[in-house]
């Protein structure tokens, strides 16, 4: 618990606020009193949300959701106020840490304790499917662990089984690392994807981790959709009914009553998990890098619909040396420089893709930007008409991130490995392998091309980036450290910038680390490099976006109020603006934030998308911004 802040409320309708008990991306949460004193909790929607019609629909699903189950099982609503000012909800107080709280400060739980947990959580969703809800959004945050028996939270995500969608289109709801198949490939989500939901769970509170665990998000999901999960160092029993609930093909999993069933003895026996699904056949492919590659064969398109892939938007910025400066002061914006002669397509760029769009690049000039995602094909539109031009095929996996070369004419795109196109003609013109280590390719996950084009950085699932030579194809050299999901050149090219378990500065001709940026919280997803080259910009999976004197690595300020800043963010051309925009929260879905970079406010704020946005990307001349997101759509948006 922490103390009230000042500019909390004393009160919230008849409640007595004491103290803080946490905050999240929609609400904040206090420990209140009753007026006959009895200790309650309180949640009030966010005040920059209170007049977002998305986010009170939400919470007053919340509402009714709790409401509706009863008994053991969550915390039960005493009081409600959805149509206040702001929306706010009271409920039991239950004292006790969450499952995330305790597996992290104490470990993970004893075989014992791991049934015992099982039988509660199925418990609880039998419950909650009983009465026509799925939850959606089972994790270890969402489940506290009470001196009765371990209790389910947060049923802000949570719908009636057979009710549709209210403002996503193919949207994916959930926690990346704990999300079903079906939730990933935004396909119809039932009870059987909550019991997938309670394996991982399980899974993880057994051991402290992920059974699809990996260090990207676009590696977490390609296992989830594709891998068996790891079950090492789980007792033989518990693996059985694990493994079971984590079966791919939802009918082929137990039902919650089923599992407590199992647990409770009652069925006399154990679930048998099924088999494993054969291993797809490989073919070979020539690479620019010399030898063949073994890869896999290339998926039915829409097969992967990714969400939310964070800090892969490449910025197109002139091809000019800046360096680094050695003093500390901040960056001061400049009015972006018009470009009078060309005009700007606004609004939503039509006959585009169909599944997520995890990208977006403008040319250096700006005639033309690209867009890619989880559909297969790279498509190429004109910027003023806002016509397609053309469709690139050839990537089997979902696209992670383009970049143009400085003159327009090559585009490199990243997915399970590098491939580069004339775009003028869309014929492929090279590939990069990226097995790295690995005897096979694993997905990109960042990329960033040096400003005079020479060399090709990338981060794929196994870890460390890699430098390429753009021309032949060769490796150059290997960073060591956790890139994580986002790589930036400064705009003189000697160094690279990527996020991770950390923040770190590289130095391009050595490989050596020239510094670490402290105070992300939680893992950094999000790197974005300013183009005068005085700031780095990054952003983490639990707390505000920060910006850094480059040069120093002193910290400048906090953009705080943005929600999970976890997104895409993308530096204006004249260093002046940050665009950013939260991942994986639902009440800010859509938002995008321009940042004053000098004042750390707020300049503007665009709406349009009805669901997570995944890529920014300013116009080089600075009067408009593109965007793409998990609704499928591509948008350019009018900045003058």
């Amino acid at each position: 618990m922490d103390p009230l802040r000042p500019h909390d409320p004393e009160r919230i309708g008849s409640y007595r606020l004491r103290s803080r008990l946490g905050a999240g991306g929609m609400g904040e949460v206090f420990l209140a009193a009753s007026p006959g004193g009895r200790e309650v909790v309180v949640k009030v929607i966010r005040p920059e949300l209170a007049g977002t019609a998305s986010a009170r629909r939400r919470f007053a699903r919340e509402i009714a959701a709790a409401q509706r189950v009863g008994g053991f099982h969550t915390a039960q609503v005493v009081d409600a106020a959805p149509h206040a000012e702001p929306p706010w909800m009271v409920t039991e107080y239950i004292p006790g840490p969450s499952l995330q709280r305790l597996v992290r400060d104490a470990g993970p739980l004893s075989p014992e304790n791991v049934r015992a947990l099982a039988a509660q959580l199925a418990e609880g969703l039998s419950a909650i499917h009983a009465c026509g809800l799925v939850h959606r959004d089972l994790k270890p945050g969402n489940v506290i662990m009470a001196g009765d028996g371990a209790r389910i939270i947060d049923f802000g995500v949570a719908r009636m089984e057979d009710a549709s969608v209210l403002t996503e289109s193919g949207g994916v709801v959930g926690t990346y690392a704990f999300m079903s198949p079906e939730q990933v490939n935004a396909g119809g989500v039932g009870p059987s994807s909550d019991v997938f939901s309670l394996g991982s769970v399980l899974a993880w509170a057994a051991t402290g981790h992920s059974p699809f665990a990996a260090a990207t998000i676009p590696a977490i999901v390609l296992r989830i959709v594709n891998a068996e999960p790891d079950l090492g160092g789980i007792p033989g029993d518990l693996r059985g009914v694990i493994s079971a609930c984590l079966a791919k093909d939802p009918a082929g999993r137990p039902t919650a009553p089923d599992v407590l069933g199992w647990l409770s003895g009652s069925d006399g026996a154990a679930f048998v998990p099924p088999p494993p699904a054969p291993s797809p056949p490989s073919r070979t492919e020539p690479s620019a890098g010399g030898s063949g590659t073994a890869r896999p064969t290339p998926v039915p398109r829409r097969r992967f619909l990714l969400a939310g892939l964070a800090g892969v938007t490449a910025v197109a910025v002139p091809a000019v040396v800046v360096a680094v400066r050695d003093s500390g002061a901040e960056a001061r914006p400049r009015t972006p420089a018009p470009t009078p002669t060309m005009t700007i397509h606004e609004g939503v760029l039509a006959n585009g893709h169909g599944a997520v769009v995890t990208d977006v690049a403008f040319t250096a000039k700006g005639d033309v930007l690209a867009s890619g995602g989880a559909d297969g094909p790279v498509l190429l539109w004109n910027v003023t008409t806002g016509a397609r031009i053309r469709a690139l095929e050839g990537h089997a996996y979902p696209l992670v991130a383009m970049i143009f070369s400085a003159d327009g004419r090559t585009l490199t795109t990243g997915a399970e490995g590098v491939m580069t196109w004339d775009a003028a003609t869309g014929r492929r013109t090279g590939t990069i392998s990226t097995a790295g280590r690995s005897e096979h390719p694993v997905p990109i996950v960042a990329m960033a091309l040096s400003p005079d084009g020479k060399y090709l950085a990338t981060d794929a699932s196994g870890g460390d980036a890699m430098l390429w030579d753009a021309a032949t194809g060769g490796r150059v050299r290997t960073f060591t450290g956790d890139a994580g999901a986002s790589l930036a050149f400064t705009p003189d090219g000697r160094a690279l910038a990527g996020g991770g378990g950390s923040v770190r500065l590289w130095d391009v001709n050595t490989g050596a680390t020239i510094r670490t940026f402290a105070g992300i919280k939680g893992r950094a997803h999000s790197v974005a490099v300013s183009p005068d080259g005085r700031i780095l910009a990054g952003s983490s999976d639990t707390g505000p976006a920060l910006l850094w004197d480059l040069a120093t690595g002193r910290r400048i300020r906090e953009l705080s109020g943005m929600g999970n800043s976890s997104g895409p963010m993308a530096f204006s051309p004249d260093s002046g603006f940050l665009a950013t925009a939260p991942a994986s929260d639902a009440t800010m879905a859509g938002e995008i934030s321009l940042w004053d970079v000098r004042t750390g406010e707020v300049a503007r704020t665009l709406t349009g998308h009805s669901g997570d946005v995944n890529a920014l990307a300013f116009h080089p001349g600075g009067k408009a911004l593109a965007s793409a997101g998990r609704d499928r759509t591509v948008r350019l948006w009018n900045l003058a």
